[in-house]
C-alpha cells in the first residue's frame, strides 16, 4: 500500500470531488465547480452556490443522520452534474424519437424530468442487483431458516453475495471505454487534491506524482456500507422474499449512517486495525481510479482552482471532508493519521 495515502498532509483540505463525463466536479464549503473538456478541446468550468442539506438544518447534523442524508443527496447532485457534463461535452449523436416525444410532453421542465427519472432508474436497478438478487440467491440454499443460526447464516451469506456482484459488477462496468474515461477522471481527481494537500503548485505534473487512491473516497464508502449491511442485516430474522426487502429498505438509512460513522471514524484514526476498514475500498479503487493523462489533469486542477478562487479560506481552519456527505473526517488536523 502506497504511504501517501495515510501520510498526513500539510494542509487539511475540505474539497471533496466527483468525476464525469470528460469533466470533474470538486465541492467546497458553499462552492461547486465543474471542469468539462468539451470536443474542441476547450476546457469550460462552471461555478454555483451550494451549501449540503447538513449545514442548513442542524438536525440533519446529528450522528448518523448526516450520513443517510450526505449520501441521498450526493447520489441526486452526482446524477446531476452528471447528465450536465454529458449534455456540455455535446457528443455529435442524433437525437432519439423518444428524446423528441419527452421534450414535447415536459417542455422546459425536461432537464429535470430525465433528472429524477434517472435517479430512480438507478434506485431500482441498485435495489434489484444488489439486494433483491443476492437475498433471492442465498434462499434457494436448503439450511433451516427459522433458526437463529440458520437466519444468521442465511444473512451472511447473503452479504457474501452482495459483496461479490457489487465487486463483478465494478469489473464489467471498467470494460467499457466510456466508463474508464470516467475512471480516469476519477483518478485525475485524486491526484489533484493530493497536490493540493501537499502545498504543491498546482500543475499537472506535480499532480502525477502522486497515487489515485485515497481514503476518503466515495468508492471505500460504498463498500463500508456493504460491510454494515451485512452486520445490520444479521440481525433481522430471515422471512419471505418480499418481507425481506421490505425489511432491507427500511434499514437502508441506518445502515448508510452507521457506515458513515465507521468511515469517518476509521479515516481519521491512527489505530491500525480501525483504519484497515479502509482497506477493501482503497483496492476496489485500483479499479475505479485509473491513472490519468496530464490533459485529464488539466480538468481536474481547472475545477480544483476555481472552488479555491471562489471560496478563500484559512488554511489552518481547513479539515478533510468525506465525499459523501461533505462532512469533516479529521476533526483535529493537527494529529497525523499515520
Amino acid at each position: 500500500m502506497n504511504n501517501e495515502i495515510w501520510k498526513k498532509p500539510l494542509r487539511a483540505c475540505n474539497i471533496g470531488g466527483e468525476a464525469l463525463i470528460e469533466g470533474v466536479m470538486m465541492r467546497g464549503n458553499n462552492k461547486m465547480a465543474t471542469a468539462i473538456r468539451k470536443t474542441n478541446g476547450e476546457i469550460v468550468v462552471e461555478t454555483t452556490d451550494y451549501v449540503p442539506l447538513a449545514k442548513k438544518f442542524w438536525l440533519l447534523k446529528l450522528p448518523v443522520i448526516r450520513g443517510a442524508v450526505g449520501m441521498l443527496e450526493s447520489m441526486v447532485v452526482g446524477m446531476k452534474v452528471l447528465m450536465n457534463s454529458a449534455e456540455a461535452v455535446e457528443f455529435e449523436e442524433e437525437e432519439s424519437k423518444l428524446d423528441k416525444f419527452l421534450k414535447k410532453v415536459f417542455g422546459d421542465h425536461f432537464f429535470q424530468a430525465m433528472l429524477y427519472f434517472s435517479v430512480a432508474i438507478a434506485l431500482v436497478f441498485g435495489i434489484l442487483l444488489f439486494m433483491l438478487l443476492p437475498n433471492w440467491i442465498a434462499g434457494l440454499f436448503s439450511f433451516d431458516k427459522s433458526t437463529t443460526g440458520g437466519s444468521i447464516l442465511a444473512n451472511l451469506l447473503e452479504g457474501l453475495l452482495r459483496v461479490v456482484i457489487f465487486v463483478t459488477y465494478i469489473v464489467l462496468v471498467s470494460k467499457n471505454k466510456e466508463i474508464k474515461r470516467v475512471f480516469e477522471y476519477h483518478g485525475a481527481e485524486h491526484s489533484a487534491l493530493y497536490a493540493y494537500e501537499s502545498m504543491e503548485e498546482l500543475t499537472p505534473e506535480s499532480a502525477l506524482s502522486h497515487t489515485t487512491l485515497h481514503p476518503r473516497c466515495g468508492t471505500a464508502y460504498m463498500f463500508v456500507v456493504i460491510l454494515t449491511s451485512i452486520l445490520l442485516f444479521s440481525f433481522a430474522r430471515w422471512n419471505t422474499p418480499l418481507m425481506n426487502i421490505v425489511i432491507r429498505l427500511a434499514l437502508l438509512p441506518l445502515v448508510a449512517g452507521v457506515a458513515y460513522e465507521i468511515f469517518k471514524l476509521a479515516a481519521k484514526s491512527s489505530f491500525k486495525p480501525l483504519r484497515a476498514i479502509s482497506y477493501p475500498g482503497l483496492m476496489l479503487q485500483k479499479i475505479t481510479t485509473q491513472p490519468p493523462d496530464k490533459s485529464q489533469v488539466e480538468v481536474a486542477l481547472a475545477a480544483l482552482k476555481a472552488v479555491i478562487e471562489e471560496e478563500p479560506v484559512n488554511e489552518k481552519s481547513e479539515q478533510p471532508v468525506n465525499e459523501i456527505s461533505g462532512e469533516p473526517v479529521n476533526e483535529k488536523p493537527e494529529e497525523s493519521v499515520n
